[in-house]
């Protein structure tokens, strides 16, 4: 007789924006799958993190609830206000879970929680202003934000995985991609030498944007060197894209390639087949990261990422003072050029 599962029916809120603030998440994600009903788990995220494209290949997410509160285009969205909370609520309320987890602090979602009706509640807990988190939680421990000299984003998600018994210690965010995929990108690009170097171009905040002109000038060097250079980017990138390839030396452009590719994951599967990625403090430098693609942060003076041993930080005064030579450094560690 096969025995019921009584593992907790467990729903996961994600209330930051980014697609690297999934990534952060995703070792958690799948470690609390393990202990829920079914091997699964539901997730509420934002559509800015790109939940359905990037997770498609992961088998524990049963459900994905978009929490649409902010549209960039409209600064509107159906989560948004009194009313968009409330829709939001009916919505997790429906799925009839045991337990939520909750990586944020934020007041809201604790009453959110609440007001759907579901026993087990676990968050940060938060302090400050956001102490009164506490008041709608059911389980310590909580959780302080941590305060020391990296990212504190994927260092606080660490500790309250961690302090829950969800895994032992930190893990490195692994990203699945259909082997498919990896061999579509991989043949469609056989043309280029054998060691690509790939660039994640662009940035949202432009403090954190190297310039296409910088870019430009990598890519000749190591176009010259030999290598083979793929330059990814989103819609928002293709004018930064085509001002990069024309800025490169006509003669050198045979080994260059601009791809602005349908899906996240799509950039991901190109990232399997290079060497390295270089790139601005952006969602795809993640994705590469999380490919187990060895990869060069344009990171300026903010605090260093620390989800990833394998991620090599380029540090100056910021990231405009980065120089040529600092990123040729950085990939001689690694061991290329």
């Amino acid at each position: 007789m096969i025995k019921p599962d009584t593992r907790p029916r467990t729903v996961i809120l994600q209330h930051d924006l980014g697609i690297g603030d999934l990534i952060f998440r995703l070792p958690y994600i799948l470690a609390i799958a393990e202990q829920s009903r079914g091997g699964m788990v539901s997730l509420i995220a934002r559509p800015t993190c790109c939940p359905h494209d990037l997770l498609r290949a992961e088998t524990c997410i049963e459900r994905i609830i978009d929490y649409d509160r902010w549209r960039k285009q409209d600064r509107k969205g159906r989560h948004r206000g009194l009313l968009g909370h409330w829709r939001l609520t009916c919505e997790i309320r429906a799925g009839a879970f045991d337990r939520i987890v909750i990586f944020s602090d934020k007041l809201r979602y604790g009453l959110m929680a609440t007001m759907a009706r579901i026993p087990e509640r676990i968050g940060y807990g938060g302090s400050g202003l956001c102490w009164f988190q506490r008041l709608f939680l059911t389980k310590k421990p909580f959780i302080q934000e941590y305060q020391g000299p990296l990212n504190s984003n994927y260092q606080t998600g660490s500790l309250l995985a961690i302090q829950h018994g969800f895994v032992q210690g930190p893990v490195v965010p692994r990203l699945n991609v259909p082997k498919e995929m990896v061999r579509f990108w991989e043949n469609r690009l056989s043309a280029l030498p054998r060691v690509r170097l790939c660039f994640a171009v662009g940035a949202s905040d432009k403090k954190k944007d190297w310039g296409w002109q910088n870019f430009a000038m990598l890519a000749e060097e190591l176009l010259r060197r030999g290598n083979g250079v793929i330059c990814l980017g989103g819609k928002a990138e293709e004018g930064l894209l085509q001002q990069l390839h024309d800025q490169v030396a006509p003669s050198l452009r045979a080994d260059l390639q601009l791809l602005v590719p349908p899906s996240v994951l799509d950039s991901a599967a190109i990232t399997h087949g290079c060497a390295a990625c270089i790139g601005n403090d952006t969602g795809m430098l993640n994705v590469a990261a999380a490919c187990g693609i060895p990869t060069v942060l344009l990171i300026g003076n903010r605090p260093s990422l620390g989800h990833d041993p394998a991620i090599v930080p380029v540090k100056a005064e910021s990231v405009a003072a980065i120089r040529l030579t600092n990123v040729l450094d950085a990939l001689h560690s690694l061991g290329l050029c």
